[in-house]
């Protein structure tokens, strides 16, 4: 019976020895890896989480492989960054800042980045030809272009599809609407619509919206759009509406309403007086579920600061705590892409064109 109970003891203090020593090693694991006792296995890491007010900025790099440039028109496509066409008149304007536009370089090159610092031109001279401030949106698996102002041609109204960026095809002459330049494009409800611009030829700005369903045939909407003409604006679409933002009129007077609609036709009056200054040239991006307005040209007329703000409703607007690093500016580039925004290219404070590539942080 003596035997029994000694190695009954001896089984239950062997039991003892290992659990306790387990629980030793996984207590150790759980410090060492800064997780609570009993953490192991349940603990997720946890992302810091965003806060919009602390957006930074880093330079990806000074000077892009592309020349100097605004008014080039760029999109994310095939998980890729691209930019083409465009002009720049670093060489054509004088000292009080009269630029002779119809002399400046323009371009009908094509570049894409996988990261903003390195970029590879995939097509030197695209089928149609060098052109400036025309609208791109990717709509049924294909790239559409329409609009701008081509050395060729001056005003445009053709339109072109590419499937893979490189290769583009004229499929319309002449669409439905005015030639014209400064507009905006939006893909909205299985759409793509079409907003104001100008032509300077003709002394005219627009404030009309057209939209198609297959990118050839377009209809005017005929209800009354209650934002005065412009060109130079901003537009997003942000749960579930497109947005309408500042822009310039024919005297070049610049705009900072703000305006929205839920169903390309009908609009209405979000803000009249936002926090931030009037503004043309600028970018509207949705990241983060905020919807953010990018660049300003703070020139010696336009005066002010270059800001970045936000929203998320459209009404109620927040600045960053830390204005960009860059310089004010004007028809830039501005794309989301992998998580951040990327700013590139356009006409600084100094009324000089830029390559310079920058991306956000937080």
């Amino acid at each position: 019976m003596n035997y029994f109970k000694d190695k009954t003891f001896l089984i239950i203090g062997l039991v003892v020895f290992i659990i306790t020593n387990l629980s030793l090693y996984f207590f150790n694991y759980s410090k060492s890896d800064g997780m609570p006792l009993g953490a192991v296995e349940s603990s997720v890491y946890q992302a810091p989480k965003f806060d919009p007010s602390l957006l930074t900025w880093t330079l990806a790099t000074s000077s892009a492989e592309w020349e100097t440039r605004d008014s080039a028109v760029s999109f994310v496509f095939q998980n890729k960054m691209w930019t083409m066409g465009g002009l720049d008149a670093n060489k054509v304007i004088d000292k009080n800042y009269n630029v002779k536009y119809w002399e400046a370089p323009h371009f009908n090159d094509i570049w894409t980045s996988e990261d903003g610092v390195n970029w590879q031109e995939v097509k030197t001279h695209a089928e149609w030809a060098e052109r400036r401030s025309m609208s791109v949106v990717v709509f049924q698996d294909k790239l559409w272009m329409f609009g701008g102002w081509s050395t060729i041609s001056g005003y445009t109204s053709d339109i072109w599809n590419s499937t893979d960026g490189i290769t583009w095809t004229k499929v319309v002459a002449n669409a439905a609407w005015p030639a014209r330049e400064g507009q905006t494009a939006e893909v909205f409800q299985g759409k793509i619509w079409f907003m104001g611009g100008v032509n300077y030829d003709k002394r005219q700005t627009f404030n009309d919206v057209w939209w198609s369903d297959n990118g050839t045939e377009w209809n005017k909407a005929t209800t009354t759009i209650p934002w005065s003409s412009r060109w130079d604006h901003a537009t997003a679409v942000y749960k579930g509406k497109i947005y309408l933002s500042g822009g310039m009129n024919i005297k070049k007077e610049t705009f900072k309403d703000v305006w929205s609609s839920s169903d390309g036709l009908n609009w209405e009056l979000v803000n009249a007086n936002p926090p931030w200054q009037d503004r043309q040239g600028h970018s509207m991006v949705v990241l983060r579920d905020k919807m953010w307005i990018v660049g300003r040209l703070n020139d010696l007329e336009g005066k002010g600061v270059n800001d970045i703000w936000y929203t998320d409703d459209g009404l109620n607007w927040q600045k960053t705590q830390t204005d960009p690093p860059w310089l004010g500016r004007e028809d830039h580039s501005v794309l989301i892409f992998k998580d951040r925004i990327f700013v590139f290219g356009g006409m600084d404070a100094n009324w000089k064109w830029r390559n310079d590539v920058w991306y956000s942080s937080n």
